[in-house]
């Protein structure tokens, strides 16, 4: 059993979906090059504004009219992320570009074994796009796309005007009399073909099922991407909020069903007279509600001044990981709680920049001030060759005899070993023999070697001194707390 979906108006509707503004105005999409209308919201088609007439004739229908140049592959596009919604339904869906699709009943039988409970699912997918569609179930595709189209349940109504057939061949037929696909298919198949030639029987062939037809099944894309244009030119920011809202629940929808949450979002503002503006939003954790999304993006282009109008927003999701686990407290779980680690990083690398805002992730090295090293905020701490996966810092330091202490001087800092207590030590660290030694003027190899002591000065703070054979002097490392 196949299901098709006609989509009359599909960017129309999901322009009036976003912007609701428009819901009010009659409102057309037109072709550019024939200037005529191709789909028509409700409004316009009460004033008498229907698909193919002209551009002229609907403002004279209507002066207020707002009128859209028509954009095919936007068209397709939103077709393909209708799909990708309904793909976490039905298993098989093939486009009829660019504006219908099949649905494959078959695989869904065991789910859904009547054909009501099929349809009652897909309306319940398609309620949130705010869609105007037509539904035709057959036995073959061809005859639920007909049934789609004619707006009838038994194909033997269906008039024949909705054949596939070229028009020469449709006007032949309603001059012998027949206008239902049920006239048709009472003539013998033979006297058909005789009396009208072999294309029509092949239609017939492929009515009846009697030849499979070629579909090419949809694969749901890897990323998110949306663009739509404006209802008027925005000229600040805060025009662009609720448009922007809208695309970012969609983006929070399409995460919803895979389970997934972006690091990376890309706004891109189309001008009039002058390139894009692309605004990058990179964030340390992962995200996927609307409302979060939509703070990252205010602290990110809160003073953002337009260098012209923007006439069309799009909005790109990359960088998709699956969704992070967060555990909750059951305990306090009625207690007021504080705002979650990924999104104060986020927020602190919006507002300060990703330079500013580092983790520290340990270093496979020998010298304690070339042992650590700057990695992104939020990113696991792993060492530099794999000498231990997801190992916290502290972990790592704490394995030494002495223990290293967290307070690492920038450089290592001369001490006169006369105000210090020596308490504990030595560790030494040398440079290991399989590493490149560094060599003197003379081409004598210098390796590192030092000794490590714990050690109180006079005002009693512990410190990390070493002695460098090399240079025979003291130095201190750092500070313990």
């Amino acid at each position: 059993m196949w299901v098709y979906v006609q989509l009359p108006a599909l960017q129309l509707d999901r322009m009036q979906a976003l912007q609701p503004e428009l819901k009010g105005l009659p409102a057309v999409l037109y072709g550019q090059q024939e200037q005529r209308v191709v789909q028509a919201n409700e409004t316009a088609m009460v004033m008498g504004i229907q698909p193919g007439c002209s551009l002229s004739d609907a403002w004279v229908l209507a002066e207020n009219l707002a009128a859209y140049p028509y954009r095919e592959a936007q068209q397709r596009h939103l077709l393909q992320q209708l799909a990708a919604d309904l793909y976490q339904v039905f298993a098989l869906i093939s486009l009829d570009a660019p504006a219908g699709f099949w649905l494959d009943l078959k695989p869904m039988r065991k789910l859904y074994p009547d054909i009501q409970q099929s349809q009652q699912q897909l309306m319940l997918q398609l309620a949130p796009w705010q869609l105007r569609y037509q539904c035709g179930s057959g036995a073959t595709p061809l005859v639920a796309k007909m049934l789609a189209q004619a707006g009838v349940t038994n194909a033997a109504d269906v008039p024949i005007h909705y054949l596939p057939c070229a028009p020469k061949l449709i006007e032949k037929l309603q001059r012998l009399g027949l206008h239902t696909l049920g006239a048709l298919q009472a003539i013998p198949r033979a006297l058909a073909g005789q009396r009208m030639g072999q294309e029509l029987v092949q239609w017939l062939a492929r009515i009846q099922g009697e030849q499979h037809e070629l579909l090419h099944y949809f694969q749901p894309p890897q990323w998110f991407y949306q663009r739509f244009c404006l209802v008027a030119e925005a000229r600040s920011w805060q025009a662009l909020r609720f448009p922007l809202k809208r695309m970012l629940q969609e983006l929070e929808h399409f995460l919803e069903g895979r389970q997934q949450e972006t690091r990376y979002l890309q706004l891109v503002l189309h001008h009039r007279d002058h390139e894009p503006t692309r605004i990058e939003i990179g964030l340390a954790h992962g995200a996927y509600l609307a409302n979060e999304l939509d703070n990252f993006c205010q602290l990110k282009i809160v003073a953002l001044k337009l260098a012209a109008p923007v006439l069309e927003l799009g909005l790109q999701a990359k960088q998709l990981h699956p969704r992070s686990k967060q555990h909750g407290d059951l305990l306090n779980s009625g207690k007021k709680q504080r705002k979650p680690l990924p999104r104060l990083l986020n927020e602190l690398q919006l507002r300060l920049g990703q330079a500013r805002v580092f983790a520290v992730q340990t270093a496979n090295e020998w010298l304690p001030e070339q042992a650590w090293q700057r990695s992104p905020a939020g990113a696991y701490l792993t060492s530099a060759q794999g000498a231990g996966k997801n190992t916290a810092l502290a972990q790592e330091l704490g394995a030494h005899p002495l223990g290293r202490p967290l307070w690492l001087l920038p450089q290592p800092q001369p001490v006169q070993i006369q105000q210090w207590q020596l308490l504990r030590g030595p560790e030494r660290h040398c440079t290991p023999w399989w590493q490149p030694q560094p060599h003197d003027m003379n081409g004598i190899a210098q390796g590192v070697c030092r000794d490590y002591w714990l050690g109180l000065n006079a005002l009693g703070q512990p410190g990390w001194l070493f002695y460098d054979y090399q240079q025979q002097c003291w130095w201190q490392q750092g500070w313990f707390s």
